[in-house]
């Protein structure tokens, strides 16, 4: 029994983690083709795992491998991706589905607008930081 148990659990882990996975490359693909970061120097893997980070502190569910965070990464890497679709109008219809209504996938966009505009000035202001800690040492 405790074997089933282990198995059922490690499988589920497995599915939530293939969904964050998902998302984090998603991030990444963004962030990698955003100016900003380019023009800053800044890490795209690091900003990533920022915005990974924080958004994931503010979605449904407590852990990775509850249903309703899985549900929350497949509907924030739909989120993204919704600007590169191919049918815009039916992406945003099954978004509202995702995080419920209307008001909730504007919830959801504000989190991850606000993660990722605190991710960048926090690792461009660490950069900055390590520079000066540079400059001085020279």
């Amino acid at each position: 029994m405790k074997k089933l148990l282990l198995i059922s659990l490690s499988v589920v882990t497995l599915a939530a983690c293939s969904e964050q996975e998902a998302y984090q490359q998603a991030v990444f693909t963004q962030i990698n083709s955003d100016p900003d970061i380019k023009s800053y120097h800044l890490d795209p893997e690091t900003v990533t795992q920022c915005i990974v980070d924080l958004s994931s502190k503010k979605m449904a569910g407590i852990v990775a491998f509850e249903p309703m965070r899985k549900a929350a990464y497949e509907g924030y890497t739909k989120m993204i991706a919704l600007k590169k679709s191919e049918n815009p109008e039916k992406v945003l219809q099954e978004l509202r589905e995702y995080f419920g209504d209307a008001k909730g996938l504007a919830d959801a966009h504000r989190n991850y607008s606000e993660s990722y505009l605190e991710c960048i000035s926090t690792v461009t202001n660490r950069a900055l930081d390590e520079q000066g800690i540079e400059e001085t040492k020279s």
